[in-house]
This record gives structure tokens, C-alpha cells and sequence, in this order.
């Protein structure tokens, strides 16, 4: 929003921070520099988001509902499950207007069920939503405060319970429709006034040490191999992954988030 802001006269040498939804809008805001890394260390899953050169990953991770085990009976297998009466008002999204959880969500479930069929599953799920929140952060406190029983959130959350609380309660749950990837961005643009500095901090989050400083503190996956092994991270379970490499059109995503706002109002 800063750089849609200032635009051309933008003070940024380096911005952090986007995902690959972003990355139409950005590339259209400002100019960015060409940044050359070495690509082969990279994980294979991150290859088809690194199609464009002008935009580095350094972080990335799944998205899944997050739950307490102890407070469910059966553990959910498929979204489908989400519609028991057991979770009536009982789960906190984060409006897909706003957040790039609920964004990511909303976009699996078009991409997985069809349009029309996307939809209809909604208007039966928002039955049973107790808040549509307008960041993660919102949607994870009433988590942690026990006021839902679940949340969408990172694969990685329970490990932040397990490091910071001792708390391996909370886990991730393995879906049967996949688990779409969250790629974070970070690139340069074309009116940086410390360019150098600025490409030198980029391979110093590329490195081993920064990627291992980014994956602690930011409990997210690293972008390149050799940093989660011998850690906590390394003992997450694989999930299944979605395919959410096809990036919709802005134009396109704004089509489907104005029929959100229409259901979400129960306008349709």
C-alpha cells in the first residue's frame, strides 16, 4: 500500500513481504531490479513461482486448519467435516479481502470444487463461522484464547507452541483436498538509492544463517536446502500440497471476492 502510495518517488531499497498474489499488483506499482541468485539450492516446490526474475522467495509455508486434540473427539479428514454441528460458531477465518490466509483459502476452494460449487460449500460453512477477522493475527487470538476451535493457519504454528509454550496440544491438521503454498517475496526496486546494500541483505536471507534466523523467528519453511535438518522444523509431517501455482488474474480475483462480499452479506 506504501509503495501504491509514493510510486515512483518511493524511499524503499528493499521490500519484504509480498506473496505471489501480490506480485501482479507490485510489478505494476514500480519498476524492480533483476536480482542474480543461484536458483539450484532452492526447493523444487518453490521452482514454478520462480518463473519471473525480479522477485526472490525467502520464506514460504502450508496452509491447514489449526486444532487442540484434546478438545475433538474425531479429527476433521476433509473439509467436508467442517460442517458438523460440533463446529457451529466454533471457527475463525480471516476475511479474504484483507488477509492472505483467508485469500489463500477462498482461492483453494475455487480452484478445488469448481465456481458454483466453491460457493454453495460457503454458504453452508458460514453457518458455522464464528468471526470473519481481518488478519491472521485476529483470527489466531481467538484460538489461543479458546474462544473457536480451530483456525486456518501455517503448518508451522504448532511448532511455535512447542518451542515457545511446551504446548504440543495444538496441531495441524492433514487434509484430503491438499494444502495450498504461501511463497513470500522479496525484491528491489528500480529506484533504490542503496542498490548494493540493498542486493548484499537480499544474499544475506538467501544464506544458510539468514534463512535459519527467518525459519525461527518467522516459523516459516526455509527456501533453500540444508537449514531445517537437525531442528524441530525438520520433524513436521509431510502434507499433501496444492497446486496453487496458477495465479489468478487481479481482475479475476476481484470478480470472485465481490460475489464473496455478496455471500458473506447472504445477498445470493
Amino acid at each position: 500500500q506504501r509503495l501504491k502510495t509514493e510510486s515512483s518517488q518511493s524511499t524503499a531499497d528493499l521490500v519484504l513481504g509480498f506473496d505471489q498474489y501480490d506480485l501482479e499488483a507490485a510489478q505494476s506499482v514500480v519498476g524492480w531490479k533483476k536480482v542474480e541468485i543461484e536458483k539450484s539450492a532452492f526447493f523444487e516446490n518453490l521452482k514454478p513461482f520462480m518463473k519471473q526474475t525480479k522477485m526472490i522467495p525467502y520464506d514460504w509455508g502450508l496452509l491447514s486448519f489449526v486444532v487442540r486434540k484434546s478438545e475433538l473427539g474425531s479429527l476433521p479428514k476433509k473439509l467436508d467435516d467442517f460442517l458438523a454441528a460440533g463446529f457451529q460458531d466454533k471457527i475463525a477465518l480471516q476475511d479474504p479481502r484483507t488477509s492472505s490466509p483467508g485469500l489463500q483459502f477462498f482461492l483453494m476452494l475455487v480452484a478445488s470444487r469448481g465456481e458454483e460449487a466453491a460457493f454453495e460449500f460457503l454458504k453452508k460453512l458460514n453457518k458455522h463461522i464464528h468471526f470473519y477477522s481481518t488478519s491472521w493475527s485476529m483470527a489466531y487470538g481467538l484460538f489461543t484464547k479458546k474462544q473457536v476451535l480451530t483456525t486456518y493457519s501455517y503448518v508451522t504454528s504448532p511448532v511455535y507452541h512447542l518451542v515457545e509454550e511446551k504446548n504440543s496440544d495444538v496441531i495441524a491438521l492433514d487434509l484430503e483436498e491438499g494444502h495450498p503454498m504461501q511463497v513470500e517475496f522479496a525484491g528491489i526496486p528500480e529506484s533504490c538509492k542503496n542498490c548494493d546494500l540493498a542486493e548484499k541483505f537480499m544474499q544475506l536471507i538467501l544464506s544458510k544463517d539468514g534463512q535459519k534466523i527467518i525459519m525461527e523467528k518467522n516459523y516459516m519453511f526455509p527456501v533453500i536446502n540444508g537449514v531445517k535438518e537437525g531442528t524441530v522444523f525438520n520433524s513436521i509431517p509431510s502434507y499433501k500440497i496444492f497446486d496453487n501455482s496458477n495465479i489468478p488474474t487481479q481482475a479475476e480475483r476481484e470478480r470472485l471476492l465481490k460475489r464473496w462480499s455478496s455471500v458473506r452479506r447472504n445477498e445470493n
